[in-house]
């Protein structure tokens, strides 16, 4: 096998494994709301209006993915803008934080590869 074509391997073995532990911690995932921790990891303290740009999902499919994340054992967390009330940050929580890392170690074995 080449070795281009191994890496590609080892990519996709990688991120089906990086999904399937995602799909562990928080069995209910929908594409989209995987999508939407995803962007969130990148770029946490987003704004929801932002993520539906980034994500390239409507206002309301987004803003019910950010509301279904959060929650006492939710892997998102969502706090006003200190400034402009009507802006809804979204910050990963704790829990979501955990996961981020767990993702993080598998993706980096594609690195040490």
């Amino acid at each position: 096998m080449s070795e281009v074509k191994q890496s590609q391997v080892l990519a996709a073995g990688a991120l089906l494994q990086a999904l399937g532990v995602a799909l562990k911690r928080a069995p209910n995932l929908r594409l989209e709301t995987l999508i939407i921790f995803l962007a969130v990891c990148v770029n946490e303290g987003i704004g929801v209006k932002d993520l539906v740009y980034i994500c390239g999902l409507s206002d309301s499919m987004v803003s019910r993915a950010v509301d279904s994340l959060c929650g006492p054992d939710g892997l998102l967390t969502v706090v006003r803008h200190a400034t402009d009330g009507r802006r809804r940050l979204v910050y990963l929580s704790d829990r979501g934080t955990a996961l981020q890392q767990e993702i993080r170690e598998i993706l980096a074995q594609i690195a040490e590869a």
